[in-house]
């Protein structure tokens, strides 16, 4: 190999060359609709669906509470958890100590 070789990288595409790609890959057809495509299309098309979606898409943009403050509500969601599982406990302990007193 020269030292004019090592020095240039190689070319992977020569753009005088067709590309070696199938002629599926190169013009794709066009993707078919599908069913939920169609109910999408016809529900759209109902009277005030248009300022109905693009309202959900606004309110979907948002950032929800857990995602402002996630350790937060990491907390939050154990403490809440904890305080229904004693709850659930200690109501099953209360069925239990009244039905074994009767």
């Amino acid at each position: 190999m020269s030292p004019q070789n090592q020095s240039r990288p190689p070319r992977l595409h020569q753009p005088e060359q067709p590309p070696s790609l199938p002629a599926w890959m190169l013009d794709p057809p066009p993707s078919r609709r599908t069913a939920g495509d169609r109910i999408a299309t016809a529900l759209l098309a109902l009277p005030g669906a248009t300022a109905l979606h693009r309202r959900w898409q606004v309110r979907q943009d948002r950032h929800r509470l857990y995602q402002r403050f996630p350790n937060t509500m990491k907390v939050v969601g154990f403490v809440v958890c904890f305080a229904v599982t004693l709850g659930l406990v200690l109501a099953i302990y209360a069925l239990r100590s009244s039905m074994v007193s009767s």
